[in-house]
């Protein structure tokens, strides 16, 4: 066989490898945004959110967990893939704090969002959402009216919530200066714990906090569940509701 007739055939295998990659990503991408969406009109608040048994059984599938979340997190430009039975967990954590104002920081897209603001509107709880839309996914994909385009500090002082919940905030930003908010009760930082990959390692070592394993349980990152863990920052306004 001629040297130039060998070439020709690598180069058409080249060609058809590259051409089903791309058709495979294409088929992924449709896949992980039918199944990450934002609700349609008519849906109950949970409807769009999968339940904890079918987001373990797509997991249990992926011959790497992290890897598969990690896809579908590039595809779809969301962090926290909260279950069902997550939001609901939260729900009855806000009526045991006697939440009466939530905010959502960093809320990208408002895929937590879109099932929070019906909840906290049916049990009397203020609710708003805000996202400074810099981060790393950028695409045409639609975000969720909910969400509000400001600065997550300035977005606390001026609505003065007693729990903020921040999903995934960037590698080494600090949530000190939330915190220390005279009127903040908690702040519930999802990711993983110790900081580096989410938030700062400062965090961890100089503000007061707990896990919270009732929310670690029903929920999974963008780098697998059991690397998953919500934790509570005390915020500066929890010593006045000490005796």
């Amino acid at each position: 066989m001629a040297h130039g007739q060998k070439c020709l055939r690598t180069q058409g295998r080249d060609q058809v490898e590259i051409q089903g990659s791309f058709k495979e990503h294409q088929q992924f991408l449709r896949f992980a945004r039918a199944l990450v969406r934002l609700p349609v009109p008519g849906e109950g608040p949970l409807d769009y959110l999968l339940p904890e048994a079918r987001w373990r059984q797509l997991t249990a599938q992926a011959p790497d967990e992290a890897a598969w979340l990690m896809a579908l997190s590039q595809a779809t430009g969301v962090y926290f893939f909260p279950s069902r039975e997550w939001v609901l967990a939260l729900r009855r954590c806000l009526k045991l704090l006697r939440v009466k104002r939530l905010l959502e920081a960093g809320a990208g897209r408002g895929y937590l969002s879109a099932a929070l603001a019906p909840l906290c509107a049916a049990a009397g709880i203020e609710f708003r959402a805000v996202d400074k839309g810099e981060g790393e996914f950028v695409s045409g994909l639609p975000v969720h009216p909910a969400v509000e385009a400001g600065d997550a500090l300035a977005a606390v002082r001026e609505f003065r919530p007693q729990v903020v919940i921040y999903a995934w905030p960037p590698p080494g930003q600090s949530v000190a200066a939330i915190c220390q908010t005279p009127f903040l009760h908690y702040l519930m930082l999802v990711g993983e714990a110790g900081g580096g990959v989410t938030g700062a390692r400062e965090d961890w070592e100089t503000l007061p906090h707990k896990g919270s394993p009732a929310l670690s349980r029903y929920g999974r990152g963008r780098t697998g569940a059991s690397r998953h863990r919500v934790t509570m920052f005390h915020g500066g306004g929890l010593k006045s509701r000490r005796p």
